[in-house]
């Protein structure tokens, strides 16, 4: 029977961190499924979806990063999840979008995004937000990819954004995902 676990990993960055928590899934006989792995700022962050044959309990794969997580200072954290959460959820069960939005870094632009993407029922499958150095203010990027319900009105949805950047003076841009079937 196979076995799932997420895997997560922070850390100051530095050369090693892959091929170091890779080596200790490897010589476990531990496949890497799925991952994202990105630097914010000064720290490396990855979540990783391993499987494996064995019969391992989660508490059995922090034993053997510990010595890993302290040469490298890291914090590893280890979850079994279900076969059934593995293959059972599909990536959009709507239609797949990406919206940017761009202005003047200040509080709270995250939170009324997702705020009102959370009031239609809109699920973010992705997020990744920069501030970039302007010539007068910092300038905050942030890229969703979001998918959307097809009971959701998409004109309505932008015209509501059109209410948002007038509000917080930013600009948001939403445009339809072409999903490749393979």
């Amino acid at each position: 029977m196979r076995k799932f676990f997420a895997i997560t990993s922070i850390g100051k960055d530095r050369p090693g961190i892959v091929a170091g928590v890779s080596k200790v899934l490897f010589d476990l006989g531990i496949n890497i499924e799925d991952s994202s792995m990105t630097i914010l700022r000064s720290e490396f962050s990855m979540i990783l979806i391993v499987s494996t044959g064995e019969e391992l309990e989660a508490s059995d794969l922090e034993i053997h990063f510990k010595e890993l997580a302290a040469k490298l200072g890291l914090s590893i954290s280890v979850k079994e999840i279900d076969e059934d959460e593995v293959y059972s959820k599909k990536p959009y069960s709507g239609t797949p979008y990406i919206i940017s939005v761009i202005g003047t870094d200040k509080p709270g632009i995250v939170h009324r995004v997702s705020e009102l993407l959370f009031s239609k029922g809109i699920n973010i499958t992705d997020l990744n937000t920069k501030v970039v150095p302007g010539e007068e203010t910092p300038v905050y990027t942030m890229i969703l990819e979001v998918d959307v319900p097809h009971s959701v009105d998409v004109d309505a949805l932008e015209e509501e954004f059109s209410l948002l950047q007038r509000e917080m003076a930013i600009d948001v841009d939403i445009k339809e995902i072409e999903v490749l079937e393979l």
